[in-house]
């Protein structure tokens, strides 16, 4: 610990390459780490309380709150008999009413009995909220980081299942690991739920699992484009297993087909295939069109970037706003940047595939 007895550590963003939705009903994902961090800071408190403070991209003001420890084991107990039930509609409610409930989850679990008194935690993020990057998964992956430390934790399956726990809460009781576990190992990394490739994973596959990296080729090169249109993922999340239940046998042959493109995604990406990986992302753009999870924005983004030179491009995310995903060779770049700008889109080119979480005060420590 920092001489304080504080802790910090950070993570970072993510953009995810294939498998949207269909990683929730067992298909694989692919993700890539981002070079936009968010920053947790962990302090002893001597008054018995617990004091929350959030500086997240574009916020105005700081949002502060406190609470005390038997609340937040109250919530624990509450959110865990909820998702026994599958009573998704209370743990959206409660994300809806109380900004910190992924965040109190979370240090309940991590602590269990040996929940303290009291702590101080602060969080700041350049991630822009609700877009698709990864801003919450961010956040827990860099609270769970600096929680590891703190308890003299290194076990990735427990650090992983405390920082897939605020997602859980985020994304409306329903979250794979996949935002989080980007976050936590960094690079780029194949994900399924259930375990590693695709041994007992399946359309009811546990949320279990730890990410793999894979290897990716220099180049890769991606144009993010901001619709800056905000859609809360546990609605989007809500809509589609609305959509689904309504006819599951053949509307999950879409989730399917994304997960067919998730593994041929595999080798263009190892050998730097460019075309037909940009080929991939197109073809899993219109799979996501046809799910329900597009919108107006999007299409304008997407058709914009391809019309600038981009080989492939699709939503990131859940959807519904947030961020599209160009893949542009290097030299095309800057006409991609400019045909997103004019589309009404922001453009970002954040360093790709950087380091997971690790610990940066009082000394760095990857996890």
């Amino acid at each position: 610990m920092h001489a304080d007895g504080s802790i910090t550590a950070r993570a970072p963003a993510k953009v995810i390459l294939f498998g949207e939705h269909a990683i929730n009903r067992g298909q694989p994902a692919l993700a890539a780490s981002v070079g936009l961090y968010a920053t947790c800071r962990l302090a002893p408190r001597v008054e018995g309380s617990y004091v929350f403070r959030s500086g997240a991209c574009g916020d105005v003001a700081p949002r502060v709150a406190t609470a005390g420890r038997e609340e937040i084991r109250r919530l624990a107990e509450g959110v865990d008999a909820w998702r026994g039930t599958q009573d998704y509609e209370s743990i959206r409610r409660l994300a809806g009413a109380d900004f910190y409930a992924p965040t109190k989850y979370i240090l309940a679990t991590a602590f269990g009995q040996a929940l303290p008194a009291g702590l101080s935690l602060a969080i700041e993020s350049e991630i822009p909220p609700a877009g698709g990057l990864g801003s919450g998964g961010a956040a827990f992956a860099a609270l769970a980081c600096a929680l590891g430390a703190w308890t003299g934790t290194d076990d990735g399956e427990r650090i992983a299942d405390w920082a897939h726990r605020g997602d859980v809460i985020a994304h409306g009781g329903v979250a794979s690991r996949l935002d989080t576990q980007t976050s936590l190992c960094g690079g780029v990394i194949r994900f399924v739920a259930g375990g590693r490739g695709n041994r007992g994973a399946g359309p009811q596959a546990p949320e279990g699992g730890l990410g793999e990296p894979i290897p990716w080729a220099p180049g890769l090169t991606l144009v993010i484009g901001n619709t800056n249109v905000v859609a809360t993922t546990s609605e989007v999340n809500s809509r589609v297993r609305s959509w689904l239940g309504a006819s599951p046998r053949g509307r999950m042959r879409y989730f399917e087909a994304i997960g067919v493109l998730s593994r041929a995604a595999l080798e263009p990406l190892r050998t730097g295939d460019w075309g037909q990986l940009g080929h991939l992302m197109t073809l899993n753009q219109l799979l996501l069109e046809k799910i329900g999870v597009s919108s107006p924005e999007i299409e304008r983004l997407v058709a914009a970037a391809l019309e600038g030179g981009a080989l492939g491009a699709k939503l990131a995310g859940s959807g519904g706003g947030g961020i599209v995903v160009a893949l542009a060779p290097p030299d095309a770049v800057p006409a991609v940047v400019a045909a997103i700008t004019r589309a009404g889109g922001e453009a970002l080119t954040p360093t790709l595939g950087v380091p997971g979480a690790a610990v940066i005060a009082p000394h760095d420590r990857p996890y």
